[in-house]
């Protein structure tokens, strides 16, 4: 849930984005299934906002968590440097526990949240404001790579190139808080998530974790220079709804 700062729930030279003028088929199909996170959202499922989130900024988060600490922070700087070397079989069960460490975590924010009598009255996306097509960074890493090889086929260029899709939907929250008077205090937070899916995927050597086609969910909390770490070329400008909180009588 929004406001909760330990973790949020929920360009290069050629430039692919480009900002939808009315809701396309890629912006009702975002929004269908963002409807399925509100689902998770309204039972306070935090673990259901893990499941849905982008698999690269899951990944980030977790090794965040499990590099807290000077323990962790050592640990990190040690494989860095290639002090401590792991292979493939290590690398992946580090990362499983990575991930389950923060699943864990988002379960207890679950669990707190209902102990302290929070209710999410409901939660509703509307229409797409914005719509982006961009390339994940490996993929311009890769075409470079191909380019000072010399070895470019025309098959890697053009349609085919390697394509994400961001859409961009405002969200209302409105949820309720136990209040000192024995009442209860209604809150509605208008914001936004990120709907992102992959939707062409050339390189299967170094593998994002996504479905192919799959949306994928970043809220709108995530600092935006995050998000363009996994998209390079997302504009330097976002057409973004507006966001604020109002308490309701």
């Amino acid at each position: 849930m929004k406001g909760m700062k330990i973790f949020p729930l929920f360009a290069t030279a050629v430039v692919l984005a480009g900002v939808c003028q009315a809701a396309s088929e890629a912006a009702n199909s975002a929004r269908d299934a963002a409807r399925q996170y509100g689902a998770a959202v309204r039972n306070c499922d935090m673990s259901w906002a893990v499941d849905s989130m982008y698999p690269p900024l899951r990944r980030t988060y977790a090794d965040s968590l499990a590099t807290r600490g000077r323990e962790g922070e050592a640990a990190r700087a040690r494989r860095v440097q290639g002090i401590e070397r792991e292979n493939v079989v290590q690398a992946r069960a580090r990362m499983a526990a990575n991930d389950k460490a923060l699943r864990a975590r988002y379960a207890r924010m679950s669990e707190e949240m209902k102990k302290q009598g929070v209710k999410v009255e409901s939660y509703t996306v509307g229409e797409a404001t914005s719509e982006y097509v961009v390339t994940p960074p490996m993929a311009v890493v890769s075409q470079v790579r191909r380019d000072t090889a010399g070895r470019i086929r025309a098959e890697k260029i053009g349609n085919t190139q390697e394509r994400s899709r961001i859409v961009v939907l405002p969200t209302t929250l409105v949820v309720s808080t136990p209040a000192q008077n024995g009442g209860r205090t209604r809150i509605e937070r208008r914001s936004y998530i990120y709907a992102v899916r992959d939707e062409v995927i050339i390189d299967k050597s170094m593998p994002r974790g996504t479905e192919l086609n799959k949306w994928y969910f970043i809220d709108g909390n995530t600092d935006v220079n995050m998000l363009r770490s996994f998209f390079p070329n997302l504009p330097l400008y976002l057409d973004l709804p507006g966001t604020g909180d109002r308490v309701l009588r």
